[in-house]
């Protein structure tokens, strides 16, 4: 394999052709090619004489900013992989991806971390780093293709999230895909609003950076708040930007569209897509719609589909396969099934994943012989996705053969969850299910749980609270109900069709009678909650997210509290303060003069 078959040396191309165009912006700040080369030159040149190696894993905590890309660039330039560690996850899924990777470098941007992590890893301070100055003499290892360019922690059907090790090449194959079909420009400009523990931020920032054109990376509180977005996009004229359908929804209902008149590309992927939804967007967005498809295995996306108006049918279309990537709709037997007919779909192609980091039984299970290549070495991924295979090998999802489900765009294993229920000692019995808000449709994780006899006082609270430990936010059940028994089939199975028939709406949350209303503040965030949530049973000690909120319906609230209370709050204050009570109690203390 060739070294042009790396993400850095065709960053490195470009920064040749166009050393002084802007190839990152991040609020007011800019840098240019030739400023990223040479400050991750610096960062992958102190790496090499710290002991980096190529083939090592190197862990990144850090804020979303112009030095998270510098020090993903860094890495792969020693020749290593870099490997996520959301700052938005949990203490204890960072260190067990710590632990499970092996890695022994963190680069990170803030000093307190490693004292929280408490691991033996060797932690790197990137502003304590003097990256500006000029070393174009750095001597970089030979890096090729099937070098690895990242591991990833997907959520996992045994309980535990599982590392998959994507190399250069099949992520260089997608984004020649995505150049050749789109045809990305000099003066475009990406927006980059995933985190980087999700593979969608691979394209959003490399994809523009080999081609000279610029990505535009977003803040939390952008990324949150449909107004400040369609902003965002204004100021910085962002003409390519991907959504998951949720948060397509949540702009569409703000209408702010019809004011970004620099996007011509909206895509969608992470989540199934309703008709409805495109129709929706068609009447806002004059550009082109896409649907993406594709699980972190198969190298971002695997499947594509140019979206249109029209008949409010379930789900648009997945597509047909991208270039380098093969699909087949198979049955139990591994035989193909008729046109028409519904099977298992395997990808194929020089887009896949290598497979699982130290999981070799893992990887042999997934990543099998493909038996239609005349190639011996060549595997399929099986991806638990049922789906319909129609004429011209267009391609429609109807669901999960198992139990992973994707939400919000992050791809979970509804198994972890349970097992970190039943990993509590209070809780004998534990199923968790997708359901839909009934007025909005949002998607929500649902617990339903038996308590051991002697513990009937256990709340959903107490139990929230213990899976903060564990979990990452978007895991975290937004619902919780306890049972006496849970449902059944004959063979002993979990019903979990019939689950939710066993209880009724009042009681789903088992919250505590809202307490008396200490000021017009709290009256009105109730009153906000109660339309937002559409429902009334809730406390003002509950947590937002507990009670069936979610970061897209808090930005709504946002919105709706800078209206009626006039201070100046950021919707970070929403999430740091996600109960009435404290958000009332911030807002009265540090506003108090104003609302006087």
């Amino acid at each position: 394999m060739s070294f042009e078959k790396t993400i850095h040396y065709k960053v490195l191309q470009q920064a040749n052709e166009t050393p002084d165009s802007i190839a990152l912006r991040y609020d007011k700040e800019t840098i240019t090619y030739q400023q990223l080369e040479q400050r991750s030159n610096a960062l992958a040149d102190y790496l090499i004489k710290h002991g980096i190696r190529p083939g090592d894993i190197v862990g990144v905590y850090i804020n979303k900013g112009i030095d998270l890309v510098i020090s993903l660039l860094g890495i792969l330039k020693t020749g290593g992989c870099y490997l996520p560690l959301d700052p938005y996850y949990p203490y204890e899924r960072i260190i067990f991806i710590i632990n499970h990777s092996k890695t022994e470098i963190i680069i990170t941007d803030n000093d307190e971390i490693s004292i929280s992590l408490q691991c033996d890893c060797n932690f790197i301070n990137i502003n304590k780093l003097d990256l500006r100055f000029n070393n174009n003499q750095v001597i970089l290892p030979n890096v090729n293709g099937d070098n690895l360019c990242y591991v990833m922690y997907t959520s996992g059907s045994t309980g535990v999230p599982k590392g998959v090790m994507v190399s250069h090449r099949t992520v260089i194959n997608y984004l020649d895909w995505m150049q050749n079909e789109f045809n990305l420009k000099h003066d475009d400009i990406v927006l980059n609003q995933s985190t980087f523990s999700f593979d969608v931020s691979v394209w959003e920032i490399f994809w523009p950076l080999m081609i000279g054109a610029s990505c535009a990376l977003i803040t939390e509180e952008v990324k949150f708040e449909p107004l400040l977005m369609a902003k965002f996009i204004i100021r910085h004229n962002v003409t390519i930007a991907q959504f998951v359908p949720t948060a397509l929804r949540t702009i569409v209902e703000a209408n702010v569209l019809p004011n970004c008149l620099s996007l011509r590309h909206l895509f969608s992927g992470g989540e199934v897509l309703d008709q409805s939804l495109v129709n929706e967007l068609t009447k806002q967005f004059k550009g082109q719609i896409h649907n993406l498809y594709g699980p972190t295995e198969a190298t971002i996306f695997a499947c594509h589909w140019y979206c249109q108006a029209g008949e409010e049918e379930k789900t648009v279309p997945i597509g047909k396969a991208i270039s380098h990537a093969r699909t087949y709709v198979l049955d139990e037997y591994l035989q193909p099934v008729p046109v028409g007919e519904c099977g298992e779909l395997y990808l194929a192609g020089d887009i896949l994943a290598k497979g699982y980091l130290y999981e070799e039984s893992l990887t042999q299970k997934y990543f099998i012989k493909d038996p239609f290549s005349c190639d011996n070495n060549q595997k399929m991924y099986r991806t638990g996705d049922l789906v319909r295979q129609g004429h011209n090998n267009i391609l429609e999802f109807i669901g999960r053969i198992d139990n992973q489900i994707k939400i919000r765009g992050h791809r979970i294993e509804l198994e972890e969850i349970e097992r970190h229920l039943l990993a509590l000692p209070y809780i004998i019995h534990a199923t968790v299910i997708l359901e839909h808000y009934s007025k909005n449709k949002t998607p929500l994780l649902s617990a339903y749980y038996v308590l051991h006899h002697n513990k009937q006082s256990i709340n959903a609270q107490d139990i929230k609270k213990h899976l903060l430990k564990s979990l990452p936010y978007f895991m975290l059940p937004s619902c919780f109900t306890k049972l006496e028994e849970i449902p059944t089939h004959p063979n002993g199975k979990i019903d979990k069709s019939n689950v939710s028939l066993y209880v009724s709406e009042s009681n789903r949350y088992f919250v505590d009678e809202i307490s008396s209303l200490d000021t017009d503040v709290e009256g009105i965030i109730i009153s906000i909650w109660e339309l937002v949530l559409d429902k009334k049973n809730f406390s003002i000690q509950d947590n937002f997210f507990d009670i069936g909120g979610n970061s897209l319906l808090m930005s709504k609230v946002y919105r709706k509290i800078k209206k009626k209370i006039p201070v100046p709050i950021s919707i970070m204050d929403l999430f740091q303060y996600p109960s009435i009570e404290m958000l009332s109690r911030h807002i009265f203390e540090k506003y108090k003069n104003i609302l006087k």
